[in-house]
């Protein structure tokens, strides 16, 4: 028996119109709400909704905006100083997966000393619980409202990689589908095919024990039935309340266990190329699954099995499923290569040297730095 740790939500509540029970489910003695909300709810008006509805219940806000899609430390800072001049005693996120890792970070460290980078480079530790968080995600992608860590990226040498707590589990996460209506299509197809992966590297991941595969199968069978629905039909409400459902679960089938290659090599090339990162794992991930085929085969098929292939041998299930992978990525407009981004062979450096995340050390195969070189050749 494999063992495993869940560092999860104290509260989760899932459904249509759970958004509406912030308030009531915030503590009673939080009176100064900092609200860190996505450019998008902005300007579409549900970050002032949110707003007015803690307004109506008793509640001061203080609505934060202009968080980066990879977000730099310092936009976790001027939250923390948003916070630390408001006297917030609870942090709100409202928005995709950028701006939870961002408001999560914040509200670890607004009642402790220090900015971001102090905890970044590992100069200070968080050692206990920071202000009352809660997210309400907006994509159905990330997970993020599930996890324990930031993924933050530091500008002056492109490093990203995770800033990483026990104490920075969400106190609640309140997964409402109807949040993610306005969603663009680019959006929808970009944070679907991040946690279609996350789902992926759940289940094939060494450390996965039954917990993380029971989920990371429900979230993959939910995500590969409703993410193309989601993205041509924008108000299907099954497709969205399926994707919203099947994000949530890939983040708790990740979160004990962690991911695989695909976000290993999607982190740095993100970070040096500026490639949203759920268009930089579907790009991806044919390229690495078809490279794990070799040690996960079984898995593999196992999945093509669950998503109604019929291939008589595992190996040509494992086939199937990785083919699967690269129709979906072509349905939904995702280019079959970095070149548009500008890859060249003169990143490969920076892309192998900081790819070692602990992502990548839990890739069901090994992958040597010459073999990472020669993937990235085949993406150029």
């Amino acid at each position: 028996m494999k063992p495993y740790a869940l560092d999860l939500p104290r509260k989760v509540l899932f459904g249509i119109s759970a958004a509406d029970k912030l308030t009531q489910e915030l503590p009673q003695n939080a009176k100064n709400i900092l609200l860190v909300a996505g450019n998008h709810v902005v300007k579409n008006g549900l970050a002032d909704q949110i707003a007015d509805d803690l307004r109506d219940g008793g509640k001061a806000v203080n609505i934060i905006s202009g968080i980066s899609a990879e977000p730099p430390l310092e936009d976790v800072d001027k939250v923390i100083l948003a916070g630390r001049s408001c006297k917030a005693d609870a942090v709100v996120a409202l928005g995709g997966g950028s701006v939870i890792d961002t408001a999560k970070a914040a509200a670890a460290i607004i009642p402790r000393e220090g900015l971001c980078a102090d905890y970044f480079s590992g100069e200070k530790t968080i050692t206990g619980k920071g202000l009352f968080f809660a997210a309400l995600p907006t994509t159905a992608g990330t997970g993020a409202e599930m996890t324990k860590n930031s993924v933050l990226t530091e500008k002056s040498t492109k490093i990203k990689k995770s800033l990483r707590s026990p104490f920075m589990t969400a106190d609640l996460a309140l997964v409402d589908p109807n949040l993610t209506f306005t969603c663009p299509p680019e959006l929808t197809a970009a944070s679907g095919l991040d946690a279609f992966v996350q789902a992926v590297e759940a289940y094939t991941n060494p450390a996965a024990g039954p917990y993380s595969k029971a989920l990371a199968m429900t979230a993959l069978v939910k995500i590969a039935s409703n993410l193309e629905h989601a993205y041509r039909e924008p108000d299907n409400i099954a497709a969205r309340s399926d994707m919203a459902e099947g994000s949530m679960l890939a983040g708790m089938a990740f979160a004990p266990c962690g991911l695989g290659a695909v976000h290993g090599l999607a982190h740095p090339i993100g970070s040096l190329l500026h490639v949203p990162h759920g268009i930089a794992c579907a790009i991806l991930m044919p390229y690495i699954f078809e490279f794990n085929a070799q040690e996960a085969e079984e898995d593999y098929a196992v999945l093509a099995y669950t998503l109604g292939k019929t291939a008589c041998t595992l190996a040509d299930a494992a086939g199937e499923f990785v083919r699967e992978t690269k129709r979906l990525a072509k349905a939904l407009n995702v280019p079959e290569t970095f070149r548009e981004y500008g890859l060249k062979e003169e990143h490969f450096p920076f892309i192998v040297k900081n790819c070692r995340s602990a992502s990548m050390k839990s890739n069901p195969r090994e992958m040597s730095d010459e073999q990472v070189l020669e993937l990235l050749k085949k993406l150029v």
